[in-house]
C-alpha cells in the first residue's frame, strides 16, 4: 500500500488573500511531503464555487514539481466533459515532460450541475463526452498523424501531439469509479480504479467484488480509495467529524442543483447530525495502532493505494497539520509499501540550453 495526500482546498472566501495563503500552503506540504515519503500529491478539480479553489489543478501540480522534484504528482479528479480533448492532451504531456514523468492522471465526469452549465455544457451528455473524451485522449497519446470524427470533438487533419509520453505507453491512466458499469470500462481500458471520499468500508468490499466480476486485478493494476485521516484524541475528532460534515454537506447541496451565490457555495453553518454520521462512517481515525489497523484493513480488501486528506471543511489548519505529521512519523513506516509507478529520473532529461 502507498499512500499520498489529497486537497480539495475549501475555502471560506475566493479572494486573492485566500488563495495566495492556500496555494503557499499546498507547496509547502509538497515539499514535506516528499521529505516525509508520501508517494504523491493529489489535486481535484472544481469551479465557480468556494467548495473548493482548485480551479487549475495542473497549473499547481506544475508548481509543485518545481518545489517537490522527486514526488509524484495527481489529478483526483480532471473533469473531462469541461475540457477539449487536444488541448488537456497537449498540456498532459508536457506536465509529464517537465516533471521528468511523475505524472499520475485521475479523470472522471463530474457531478455538480452549475459547474458543467458554466462551461455551457448538458448534465445529462456527460458519459457520452466523457467516453468520446477518453477515447481522443488515448489516440492522441499513442498514434501519430491521427484524425477523429466524434459527436462532440473532431480532428480534421493529421495531427501528433508533442511533445510525446515521457512515461510509456503514456501517463497512468485513473478512473473514478463507482458503478459496475464504470469499474467494466476502466477494466476494459487498462486504467486503475478510485474510488471517492464518500465510499464507506462496506462499499469498499463490494466494489472489489465487482471488480472481480470484470476480471480482477492483473499485475500493475491499482485499486485506490479516497480517506479521510485524522490521528489525535477525543476533542479534536468532534471538530473533525464536523468539518468533513460541513463538506459533504456543501457536496450534496452542489449536487443536488442548489448553486453558489457570487461564488459562495451552499456551506451549513452547523451540519446536519445525518451527514455528522455519514462523517463518521467514511473517517479513519484514533491513535497510532488504530490508524494503522484501518489502513491495514483497506490492504486486506485490495486497496494499494490511499489518498488521505488531513484538511477538509474549514478544519484549523494546525489540527490537520498535527495529524499528518503524527501519521507520517507513526504510521506511514508501518505500513507495508507496493512497488510504486515506474518513474523516469529527472537526470533522464535533457539538460537545459
Amino acid at each position: 500500500m502507498r499512500v499520498g495526500l489529497g486537497y480539495l482546498n475549501m475555502a471560506p472566501a475566493g479572494d486573492a488573500p485566500t488563495a495566495r495563503a492556500l496555494y503557499a500552503d499546498f507547496l509547502h506540504d509538497a515539499r514535506w511531503a516528499q521529505a516525509a515519503g508520501f508517494a504523491g500529491i493529489w489535486v481535484t478539480e472544481h469551479h465557480f464555487s468556494t467548495y473548493s479553489l482548485t480551479s487549475s489543478p495542473l497549473l499547481l501540480l506544475a508548481q509543485a514539481a518545481v518545489v517537490a522534484p522527486t514526488l509524484r504528482l495527481g489529478t483526483s479528479i480532471l473533469v473531462l466533459p469541461f475540457w477539449d480533448p487536444v488541448r488537456l492532451a497537449a498540456d498532459l504531456l508536457t506536465l509529464d515532460a517537465l516533471s521528468g514523468g511523475r505524472l499520475d492522471v485521475g479523470i472522471g465526469r463530474g457531478y455538480q450541475p452549475h459547474e458543467f452549465h458554466g462551461f455551457g455544457r448538458d448534465p445529462a451528455d456527460s458519459r457520452a463526452a466523457f467516453t468520446e473524451a477518453v477515447d481522443l485522449l488515448q489516440q492522441l497519446f499513442t498514434a501519430p498523424d491521427e484524425r477523429f470524427a466524434g459527436h462532440f470533438h473532431r480532428i480534421d487533419t493529421p495531427v501528433t501531439l508533442l511533445p510525446r509520453p515521457t512515461q510509456r505507453p503514456h501517463p497512468p491512466i485513473w478512473t473514478s469509479a463507482t458503478s459496475p458499469e464504470s469499474l467494466r470500462f476502466a477494466a476494459d481500458r487498462g486504467f486503475h480504479f478510485m474510488l471517492p471520499a464518500g465510499t464507506t468500508f462496506p462499499q469498499v468490499v463490494e466494489r472489489r467484488r465487482w471488480i472481480e466480476e470484470a476480471g480482477g486485478l492483473p499485475a500493475g493494476r491499482e485499486f485506490q480509495v479516497n480517506r479521510f485521516v485524522y490521528l489525535g484524541d477525543e476533542e479534536g475528532r468532534a471538530a473533525v467529524v464536523r468539518e468533513i460534515a460541513r463538506q459533504l454537506q456543501t457536496s450534496a447541496a452542489l449536487t443536488e442543483g442548489t448553486g453558489p451565490v457570487a461564488g459562495a457555495a451552499p456551506t451549513p453553518e452547523r451540519p446536519d447530525p445525518a451527514m455528522e454520521e455519514k462523517a463518521r462512517e467514511v473517517l479513519i481515525t484514533g491513535f497510532t495502532a488504530e490508524v494503522l489497523e484501518q489502513f491495514l484493513a483497506l490492504a486486506e480488501t485490495g486497496i494499494t493505494y490511499v489518498i488521505a486528506s488531513f484538511a477538509f471543511g474549514y478544519l484549523d489548519p494546525r489540527v490537520s497539520r498535527r495529524s499528518r505529521e503524527r501519521f507520517a512519523a507513526e504510521v506511514l513506516p508501518r505500513l507495508p509499501v507496493t512497488a510504486p509507478t515506474p518513474v523516469t529520473p529527472p537526470s533522464a532529461l535533457p539538460a537545459a540550453r
